[in-house]
């Protein structure tokens, strides 16, 4: 009977603990500024926060707003979802307009938000300007955080690890039971390295003096023998010249004249890989290389020389100012210019932020022009030079002497040759 007794007390006690087990995990409070605002901005805001005029005078910028609504009135009711219009309408697949159409799991976010009451990660502003705006969560977004040297994870197999990255690609590997595969053997790796860093095949000799060599650093020293050759930055220098758009000529007409002097440009490039410039440097110079030499520009040294060579990179872009349309042209390829500097050295694409506010560029219409105002003074609209016309001579006073020189030692032997022909 005492066994007997205890038994439904057991039961309840086990189905109490299963229960408990298996109940879902408390759920993650969502917010407006992390969870909600980037739906919007992705699929709401073109009508209804980018422009100053809001369809239906219905603002979704802030969660206010939602709250106090537009024409139909309140967006979103707190805590209600069945009675929030904006939740109803999405689901229904009346907006947003035409055939796009939120994601059901980023409706389920928002409905699950409301839910909640809505909640904001801070308080709101008292006012907001016209535009998109940059939140507090969007600046913080990984890709636009300072790079910092993470700690080495420990891991397995630490005889696999030859460098910092090979820890990082183990770890997350051993997670899931893999593990690189087997060392290449050495005809393979000299391959690689060649065409690697060269863009071109090993040689028969080439490939019989690596497999000969029993060196233990063999490898490394093919590496670095390979990276003395100028074909690797004529092999790697390609990359960056597609970045900067470069171009043997201007593309803006189809006259497409010549750029005569832009291959100094390429050269400049291949050559600071060759001779191993320092990476902030090779920007500096290509950014501001006109700002880092004392001006007049004359009598000037190999140094300065090529820092000039390297603001190249800021005359890429389709030029056509030499066209009629002047203004146009000139405007457009200030435009082109920014497009260039921001995709090559911020990862981020700027072109309709020109114009006004926009969900694809993570900068404003505002952040834009005080870009451009940076490169407003070489690139002055109204006080332009036409490509022939920013060109200046590299001769120094020497050469010029040098050059008086041997005019004059001409003009004396063509005074004695017209002399014996007139005899």
């Amino acid at each position: 009977m005492d066994h007997l007794s205890q038994r439904p007390v057991l039961l309840a006690m086990l189905l109490l603990v299963a229960t408990a087990a298996w109940a879902p995990a408390e759920e993650k409070p969502l917010t407006y500024e992390r969870d909600i605002r980037p739906i919007f901005r992705a699929h709401c805001f073109d009508c209804h926060g980018a422009t100053k005029e809001k369809k239906g005078k219905l603002d979704l910028r802030l969660q206010r707003f939602l709250v106090r609504g537009g024409e139909t009135g309140p967006a979103i009711v707190p805590g209600k979802p069945a009675e929030s219009f904006l939740l109803q309408r999405l689901q229904a697949g009346e907006m947003p307009p035409g055939d796009a159409r939120v994601p059901a799991e980023q409706i389920a976010i928002l409905e699950r938000w409301i839910s909640q009451g809505a909640p904001t990660a801070r308080p709101e502003p008292e006012s907001i300007a016209d535009g998109l705006g940059i939140t507090e969560e969007e600046r913080t977004y990984w890709a636009f955080q300072p790079i910092t040297k993470p700690t080495e994870p420990a891991v397995q197999e630490a005889k696999r690890v030859r460098n910092p990255i090979d820890a990082f690609l183990l770890a997350r590997m051993q997670d899931k039971q893999l593990t690189f595969a087997p060392d290449a053997d050495k005809i393979t790796l000299i391959k690689r390295v060649y065409f690697d860093l060269l863009g071109l095949p090993p040689s028969f000799e080439q490939i019989h003096k690596f497999l000969a060599d029993s060196r233990t650093d063999a490898y490394e020293q093919l590496v670095d023998e390979v990276l003395k050759s100028q074909h690797y930055g004529e092999r790697w220098g390609r990359h960056w010249l597609d970045v900067a758009g470069y171009a043997d000529s201007e593309g803006y007409t189809n006259a497409d004249p010549v750029r005569t002097y832009a291959y100094k440009y390429r050269d400049y490039v291949i050559k600071s890989l060759n001779e191993d410039l320092p990476f902030d440097q090779f920007i500096q110079e290509q950014l501001a290389g006109d700002e880092m030499v004392k001006s007049p520009f004359t009598n000037m040294s190999a140094d300065s020389i090529r820092k000039l060579t390297a603001t190249g990179f800021l005359r890429m872009a389709v030029d056509g100012t030499d066209s009629e349309n002047n203004d146009v042209a000139r405007n457009q390829m200030v435009a082109d210019t920014i497009k260039i500097v921001s995709s090559s050295l911020l990862g981020v694409s700027v072109g309709c932020a020109q114009c006004h506010d926009h969900r694809y560029d993570p900068i404003s219409h505002n952040d834009y022009h005080r870009i451009r105002a940076i490169f407003e003074p070489s690139f002055d609209w109204k006080k332009w030079r036409t490509p022939g016309n920013r060109r200046i001579s590299l001769y120094t006073d020497k050469d010029r002497a040098e050059r008086s020189k041997v005019q004059e030692e001409a003009s004396v032997l063509e005074k004695e040759r017209n002399q014996k022909q007139a005899g």
